[in-house]
């Protein structure tokens, strides 16, 4: 088949390659159950298609732009490799908002989609099969600073991050962050399963 992945070379792609890409000031979050679609390409990377459940929107929650980290670890023993992901960031303040979000959602079985300020492709940590949940929050509040540091991750190991085109993000529950992360909204009924 055409999709699948070949062994090829990968060269670089530019002579800035390595250079720090700015983010969106927003992580925008989710919960898989409020998930109806969600395919992958053969290769397993790049996401084809993401849609909610009616009725149901992910959210954005404020992060310290020089503190957004998304990126995934390969870990495991032979024959048993995968990636773990990861979503680090910083959420300055102490407010209730965010500690009814922190303690309303340890638990749950979370997606998250970390937005560039350019280009069209954004990174997605989490599947279905395997969420990220809240590992760390440890909050600070001191002559220093007063902020949340979170740390979200998968347990179990998967798949590399995803990709996603920003054409294929749904609208958060919220306008005024819609119109920061520059999300037009994807059709709400997109084919596939999860």
């Amino acid at each position: 088949m055409s999709g699948e992945y070949a062994f090829i070379s990968v060269p670089r792609k530019s002579n800035n390659a390595g250079r720090a890409t700015g983010k969106k000031n927003y992580i925008y979050l989710f919960r898989w159950e409020d998930v109806k679609t969600f395919t992958k390409d053969e290769k397993g990377v790049r996401v084809t298609a993401f849609a909610f459940q009616a009725e149901k929107k992910p959210i954005g929650v404020y992060a310290t732009q020089s503190t957004i980290n998304i990126y995934d670890t390969a870990e495991g023993d032979p024959d048993a490799r995968g990636f773990i992901h990861h979503v680090d960031f910083e959420h300055p303040g102490s407010e209730v908002e965010f500690k009814e979000f922190l303690n309303n959602n340890v638990n749950e079985n979370l997606g998250a989609i970390v937005i560039n300020c350019a280009g069209e492709d954004c990174k997605i940590a989490g599947t279905p099969c395997t969420p990220l949940s809240i590992s760390t929050a440890e909050g600070q509040d001191n002559n220093e600073a007063n902020k949340t540091t979170i740390n979200l991750a998968s347990t179990l190991r998967g798949d590399t991050l995803g990709v996603i085109a920003k054409s294929l993000i749904p609208l958060t529950d919220d306008d005024t962050i819609n119109t920061v992360l520059a999300l037009t909204g994807a059709e709400s009924s997109q084919g596939g399963g999860v």
